[in-house]
Protein backbone atom coordinates (compact mmCIF):
# COMPACT_ATOMS: atom_id res chain seq x y z
CA UNK A 1 0.00 0.00 0.00
CA UNK A 2 1.23 3.52 -0.76
CA UNK A 3 1.24 6.59 1.46
CA UNK A 4 -1.69 7.88 -0.62
CA UNK A 5 -3.62 4.78 0.34
CA UNK A 6 -2.84 5.38 4.01
CA UNK A 7 -4.11 8.94 3.80
CA UNK A 8 -7.24 7.68 2.03
CA UNK A 9 -7.86 5.43 5.02
CA UNK A 10 -6.92 7.90 7.75
CA UNK A 11 -9.23 10.75 6.77
CA UNK A 12 -12.58 8.87 6.95
CA UNK A 13 -11.48 6.82 9.97
CA UNK A 14 -10.43 9.92 11.91
CA UNK A 15 -13.58 11.79 10.88
CA UNK A 16 -15.74 8.92 12.10
CA UNK A 17 -13.93 8.49 15.41
CA UNK A 18 -14.11 12.20 16.18
CA UNK A 19 -17.72 12.31 15.03
CA UNK A 20 -18.61 9.70 17.66
CA UNK A 21 -16.86 11.60 20.46
CA UNK A 22 -19.96 13.55 21.52
CA UNK A 23 -21.97 10.38 22.01
CA UNK A 24 -19.16 8.84 24.08
CA UNK A 25 -18.77 11.92 26.29
CA UNK A 26 -22.52 12.18 26.86
CA UNK A 27 -22.65 8.54 27.95
CA UNK A 28 -19.58 8.98 30.15
CA UNK A 29 -21.13 11.96 31.93
CA UNK A 30 -24.32 10.02 32.72
CA UNK A 31 -24.58 8.15 36.03
CA UNK A 32 -22.59 4.92 36.10
CA UNK A 33 -24.56 1.77 35.36
CA UNK A 34 -23.55 -1.90 35.61
CA UNK A 35 -22.30 -3.34 32.34
CA UNK A 36 -23.37 -6.65 30.87
CA UNK A 37 -20.90 -9.51 31.14
CA UNK A 38 -19.91 -11.59 28.14
CA UNK A 39 -19.10 -15.30 28.29
CA UNK A 40 -15.42 -14.55 28.98
CA UNK A 41 -16.33 -12.28 31.89
CA UNK A 42 -15.45 -9.03 30.10
CA UNK A 43 -17.82 -6.06 30.15
CA UNK A 44 -19.96 -4.84 27.27
CA UNK A 45 -22.43 -1.97 26.98
CA UNK A 46 -24.97 -0.89 24.39
CA UNK A 47 -22.56 1.95 23.60
CA UNK A 48 -19.94 -0.63 22.52
CA UNK A 49 -22.44 -2.08 20.05
CA UNK A 50 -23.55 1.30 18.67
CA UNK A 51 -19.98 2.46 18.18
CA UNK A 52 -19.03 -0.77 16.44
CA UNK A 53 -21.97 -0.49 14.04
CA UNK A 54 -21.04 3.09 13.17
CA UNK A 55 -17.39 2.23 12.59
CA UNK A 56 -18.16 -0.97 10.68
CA UNK A 57 -20.47 0.87 8.28
CA UNK A 58 -17.69 3.28 7.37
CA UNK A 59 -15.07 0.55 7.03
CA UNK A 60 -17.33 -1.59 4.85
CA UNK A 61 -17.62 1.31 2.39
CA UNK A 62 -13.89 2.08 2.20
CA UNK A 63 -13.00 -0.89 0.02
CA UNK A 64 -15.30 -3.79 -0.95
CA UNK A 65 -12.39 -6.25 -0.87
CA UNK A 66 -11.50 -5.55 2.77
CA UNK A 67 -12.92 -7.73 5.50
CA UNK A 68 -14.32 -6.28 8.72
CA UNK A 69 -14.32 -8.01 12.12
CA UNK A 70 -15.47 -6.39 15.35
CA UNK A 71 -15.07 -7.36 18.98
CA UNK A 72 -18.80 -7.34 19.68
CA UNK A 73 -20.38 -8.68 16.47
CA UNK A 74 -17.60 -10.80 15.01
CA UNK A 75 -17.25 -10.97 11.23
CA UNK A 76 -19.16 -8.30 9.31
CA UNK A 77 -17.56 -9.31 6.02
CA UNK A 78 -14.86 -11.76 4.98
CA UNK A 79 -11.87 -10.36 3.10
CA UNK A 80 -8.14 -9.79 3.13
CA UNK A 81 -6.76 -7.56 4.44
CA UNK A 82 -9.25 -7.33 7.28
CA UNK A 83 -10.17 -4.49 9.60
CA UNK A 84 -10.10 -5.58 13.26
CA UNK A 85 -11.83 -3.11 15.54
CA UNK A 86 -12.54 -2.62 19.20
CA UNK A 87 -14.95 0.31 19.53
CA UNK A 88 -14.38 0.84 23.26
CA UNK A 89 -11.30 -0.74 24.76
CA UNK A 90 -11.51 -0.43 28.52
CA UNK A 91 -15.27 -0.95 28.81
CA UNK A 92 -15.01 -1.94 32.49
CA UNK A 93 -13.25 1.37 33.19
CA UNK A 94 -15.92 3.21 31.23
CA UNK A 95 -18.79 1.50 33.04
CA UNK A 96 -17.32 2.61 36.41
CA UNK A 97 -16.61 6.08 34.96
CA UNK A 98 -12.85 5.67 35.13
CA UNK A 99 -11.42 7.90 32.42
CA UNK A 100 -9.11 5.38 30.77
CA UNK A 101 -10.57 3.96 27.55
CA UNK A 102 -10.11 4.29 23.81
CA UNK A 103 -11.25 3.16 20.38
CA UNK A 104 -8.77 1.16 18.33
CA UNK A 105 -8.66 -0.52 14.95
CA UNK A 106 -6.14 -1.99 12.53
CA UNK A 107 -6.08 -3.19 8.95
CA UNK A 108 -4.30 -6.55 9.02
CA UNK A 109 -3.02 -8.70 6.14
CA UNK A 110 -2.88 -12.19 7.62
CA UNK A 111 -0.80 -11.43 10.71
CA UNK A 112 0.80 -8.24 9.35
CA UNK A 113 -0.71 -4.93 10.48
CA UNK A 114 -0.72 -2.39 7.65
CA UNK A 115 -2.48 0.54 9.29
CA UNK A 116 -3.66 1.25 12.81
CA UNK A 117 -5.31 3.95 14.92
CA UNK A 118 -5.83 4.45 18.64
CA UNK A 119 -8.21 7.28 19.53
CA UNK A 120 -8.70 8.57 23.09
CA UNK A 121 -12.00 10.49 23.15
CA UNK A 122 -11.58 12.19 26.52
CA UNK A 123 -8.42 13.93 25.32
CA UNK A 124 -9.55 14.04 21.68
CA UNK A 125 -6.24 12.75 20.39
CA UNK A 126 -5.36 9.99 18.01
CA UNK A 127 -2.18 8.10 17.34
CA UNK A 128 -1.82 6.37 13.99
CA UNK A 129 0.77 4.37 12.12
CA UNK A 130 1.13 2.75 8.73
CA UNK A 131 3.61 0.10 7.69
CA UNK A 132 6.88 1.79 6.80
CA UNK A 133 5.47 5.28 7.44
CA UNK A 134 6.29 5.86 11.11
CA UNK A 135 3.96 6.72 13.99
CA UNK A 136 2.19 10.03 14.62
CA UNK A 137 0.40 11.44 17.65
CA UNK A 138 -1.93 14.04 16.16
CA UNK A 139 0.42 15.76 13.66
CA UNK A 140 3.67 15.03 15.52
CA UNK A 141 6.02 12.17 14.66
CA UNK A 142 6.80 10.15 17.81
CA UNK A 143 9.36 7.60 18.94
CA UNK A 144 9.74 5.25 21.88
CA UNK A 145 11.63 6.41 24.97
CA UNK A 146 15.40 6.26 25.26
CA UNK A 147 15.24 5.85 29.05
CA UNK A 148 16.40 2.60 30.61
CA UNK A 149 13.70 0.38 32.14
CA UNK A 150 15.03 1.16 35.63
CA UNK A 151 14.28 4.83 35.00
CA UNK A 152 10.94 4.37 33.25
CA UNK A 153 7.30 3.49 33.75
CA UNK A 154 6.07 0.18 32.33
CA UNK A 155 2.70 -1.48 31.96
CA UNK A 156 1.46 -5.01 32.58
CA UNK A 157 -1.78 -6.78 31.75
CA UNK A 158 -3.09 -8.42 34.93
CA UNK A 159 -5.98 -10.77 34.08
CA UNK A 160 -7.31 -13.38 36.48
CA UNK A 161 -5.70 -16.16 34.42
CA UNK A 162 -2.32 -16.55 32.75
CA UNK A 163 1.33 -16.53 33.79
CA UNK A 164 1.21 -13.70 36.32
CA UNK A 165 -1.87 -15.15 38.05
CA UNK A 166 -0.13 -18.53 38.36
CA UNK A 167 3.33 -17.15 39.13
CA UNK A 168 3.29 -13.95 41.19
CA UNK A 169 7.05 -14.30 41.67
CA UNK A 170 7.55 -13.64 37.96
CA UNK A 171 5.38 -10.53 38.21
CA UNK A 172 7.47 -9.37 41.18
CA UNK A 173 10.67 -9.80 39.15
CA UNK A 174 9.20 -7.78 36.29
CA UNK A 175 8.15 -5.10 38.78
CA UNK A 176 11.66 -4.98 40.20
CA UNK A 177 13.17 -4.58 36.72
CA UNK A 178 11.49 -1.21 36.05
CA UNK A 179 11.01 2.04 37.93
CA UNK A 180 7.22 1.63 38.27
CA UNK A 181 4.81 -0.98 36.93
CA UNK A 182 1.20 -0.04 36.29
CA UNK A 183 -1.97 -1.55 34.78
CA UNK A 184 -4.51 0.85 33.26
CA UNK A 185 -7.23 -1.56 32.13
CA UNK A 186 -6.92 -0.46 28.49
CA UNK A 187 -4.37 -2.23 26.29
CA UNK A 188 -4.97 0.39 23.60
CA UNK A 189 -3.80 3.26 25.79
CA UNK A 190 -0.96 1.29 27.36
CA UNK A 191 0.51 0.38 23.97
CA UNK A 192 -0.13 3.92 22.69
CA UNK A 193 1.82 5.28 25.66
CA UNK A 194 4.76 3.01 24.86
CA UNK A 195 4.78 4.15 21.23
CA UNK A 196 4.77 7.86 22.13
CA UNK A 197 7.55 7.54 24.72
CA UNK A 198 5.55 7.72 27.96
CA UNK A 199 6.50 4.20 29.05
CA UNK A 200 9.36 1.81 28.30
CA UNK A 201 7.23 -1.22 27.63
CA UNK A 202 4.20 -3.43 28.06
CA UNK A 203 3.90 -7.11 28.97
CA UNK A 204 0.83 -9.31 28.70
CA UNK A 205 0.78 -13.09 29.18
CA UNK A 206 -2.84 -14.20 29.18
CA UNK A 207 -4.21 -17.67 29.69
CA UNK A 208 -5.57 -17.96 26.12
CA UNK A 209 -5.20 -16.47 22.65
CA UNK A 210 -5.70 -12.72 22.39
CA UNK A 211 -7.82 -11.26 19.58
CA UNK A 212 -6.12 -9.28 16.83
CA UNK A 213 -8.07 -6.15 17.70
CA UNK A 214 -6.21 -6.11 21.04
CA UNK A 215 -2.75 -6.70 19.60
CA UNK A 216 -2.48 -5.30 16.08
CA UNK A 217 -3.09 -1.53 16.51
CA UNK A 218 -0.64 -1.05 19.37
CA UNK A 219 1.97 -3.45 18.01
CA UNK A 220 2.07 -1.49 14.76
CA UNK A 221 2.31 1.86 16.57
CA UNK A 222 5.24 0.62 18.66
CA UNK A 223 7.11 -0.96 15.75
CA UNK A 224 6.71 2.16 13.64
CA UNK A 225 7.93 4.27 16.59
CA UNK A 226 11.15 2.25 16.67
CA UNK A 227 10.26 -0.39 19.27
CA UNK A 228 9.84 -4.14 19.35
CA UNK A 229 6.69 -6.25 19.64
CA UNK A 230 7.41 -9.94 20.27
CA UNK A 231 6.05 -12.90 22.18
CA UNK A 232 7.84 -14.68 25.05
CA UNK A 233 9.76 -16.86 22.58
CA UNK A 234 10.85 -13.87 20.50
CA UNK A 235 8.37 -14.67 17.73
CA UNK A 236 5.55 -12.66 16.23
CA UNK A 237 2.80 -12.06 18.82
CA UNK A 238 0.22 -11.59 16.06
CA UNK A 239 0.89 -15.18 14.99
CA UNK A 240 1.11 -16.89 18.40
CA UNK A 241 -1.33 -14.45 20.10
CA UNK A 242 -0.44 -15.96 23.48
CA UNK A 243 1.77 -13.19 24.84
CA UNK A 244 2.91 -9.69 23.97
CA UNK A 245 6.10 -8.00 25.13
CA UNK A 246 6.53 -4.61 23.50
CA UNK A 247 8.70 -1.55 23.90
CA UNK A 248 12.39 -0.84 24.01
CA UNK A 249 14.93 -3.55 23.21
CA UNK A 250 16.23 -3.41 26.79
CA UNK A 251 12.75 -3.85 28.26
CA UNK A 252 11.82 -6.70 25.94
CA UNK A 253 15.10 -8.54 26.57
CA UNK A 254 14.79 -8.20 30.33
CA UNK A 255 11.15 -9.32 30.49
CA UNK A 256 11.65 -12.21 28.08
CA UNK A 257 14.52 -13.49 30.23
CA UNK A 258 12.31 -13.35 33.32
CA UNK A 259 9.41 -15.15 31.64
CA UNK A 260 11.62 -17.87 30.18
CA UNK A 261 12.67 -18.89 33.69
CA UNK A 262 10.77 -21.79 35.32
CA UNK A 263 7.62 -20.78 37.14
CA UNK A 264 7.64 -20.36 40.92
CA UNK A 265 10.96 -18.59 41.42
CA UNK A 266 11.82 -16.68 44.57
CA UNK A 267 10.32 -13.20 44.71
CA UNK A 268 12.64 -10.24 45.27
CA UNK A 269 12.02 -7.90 48.20
CA UNK A 270 8.95 -5.70 47.64
CA UNK A 271 9.45 -2.24 46.16
CA UNK A 272 7.58 0.89 47.15
CA UNK A 273 4.82 2.44 45.02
Amino acid sequence: MTSFDHERLLVPVERTLRGLRGEILEAFEAPAAPAERKADGSAVTELDRRLERALAEVLLDLDPTFGVCGEESGVWREGNPTWHLDPLDGTANFSFRVGCFASQLALVDGATPLFGVVYEPLRDDRAWAAQGQGCDLERRRVQITTASPKEALAYADLPSTGRFARDPAALARVRASVYKLRSLGSIALQLRDVAVGVAAGFVGVRGGRSPLHDLAPGALLIREAGGLAVDVDGGDPLVSRSSLIAGTEAFCSSVRAILMEPEGGVSPPPTSG
